[in-house]
């Protein structure tokens, strides 16, 4: 494991998604697809906002994420599938 301390959030963020990006695009080339769980939450917004930026084929990624709360819609204002695809899925 290799620990990285950087100066803002949004560093971090940029990294974290090209560390990813990176793993995502070996996958594909090993396997011809890839596979991503993503979380949700205030402490994924550079993250996520960095990651759809790069240079992925979104086709070849199944994404999962990793939970959502019990009885609510997609479309509810705190739906975690809401979340996902205004941050993530919309954008690539």
């Amino acid at each position: 494991m290799r620990i990285e301390v950087l100066e803002t959030a949004e560093l971090l963020g940029q990294k974290a998604a090209e560390l990813a990006a990176a793993r995502l695009n070996e996958a594909i080339d090993q396997n011809g697809g890839a596979r991503l769980i993503l979380s949700t939450g205030a402490s994924q917004f550079t993250t996520l906002g960095a990651l759809v930026k790069q240079d992925v084929d979104w086709k070849k990624v199944e994404v999962f994420h990793l939970d959502e709360y019990i009885g609510i819609t997609p479309d509810h204002p705190a739906s975690f599938v809401r979340y996902l695809k205004e941050r993530f899925e919309s954008k690539v």
